[in-house]
């Protein structure tokens, strides 16, 4: 008797083994419908901005626009040196030209100008590289930092996707499509 009542016991405790198992199976696919379906529900949210405005309205653009002027006033400086002599040149050449010079100095007074109109070339080619880089090398740190605020109202107000208005890329803006220009201004302390 008392192994049947062990067995009956052991079928028992199977039983409900079994029975708690297939609950907790059932309960744990009940959660993952919802949490599936709750997921499924929520609409997903895109945002626009306009980086341009936000980039003109940080405090570092008075300190950049002013370096970018003061190496460009340099530049202009350097070049102007350049064309005043090149100038010179010219107008000694045409002076020349009328006193029947020798071809031996004509040919050299052509060569001293064509020399300085490619140092002219070269120096304005120069002097553009160096002001794009200058540029580029300021505007990164305040880039980044736009950057990261659009990304943190990105992250605390879910949105799945930010375009940016200020460039091309963007065809079409929904109705629905949220501005968040605002909240980065608000990110960075810009009013």
């Amino acid at each position: 008797m008392f192994k049947k009542d062990f067995d009956d016991f052991h079928q028992s405790l199977f039983w409900i083994k079994l029975t708690l198992f297939a609950m907790s199976r059932n309960i744990l696919l009940i959660i993952l419908c919802v949490f599936s379906l709750s997921v499924f529900a929520q609409e997903p949210k895109f945002g626009h901005i306009n980086s341009v405005e936000i980039l003109t309205l940080m405090p570092e653009q008075v300190t950049i626009e002013k370096a970018m002027k003061d190496l460009d006033a340099q530049w202009n400086q350097e070049l102007t040196k350049l064309r005043d002599e090149y100038y010179l040149k010219i107008k000694k050449y045409q002076e020349k030209m009328n006193a029947n010079m020798p071809e031996s100095i004509k040919a050299a007074l052509q060569s001293e100008i064509t020399d300085l109109e490619k140092r002219i070339a070269t120096i304005q080619k120069t002097a553009n590289t160096d002001l794009q880089k200058k540029q580029q090398e300021l505007f990164a740190p305040v880039i980044e930092k736009v950057k990261k605020a659009i990304d943190e109202v990105g992250i605390e107000n879910d949105y799945l996707y930010i375009f940016d208005l200020s460039t091309q890329g963007v065809i079409f803006k929904s109705p629905k499509s949220n501005d968040i220009t605002l909240l980065v201004k608000k990110k960075l302390g810009l009013n």
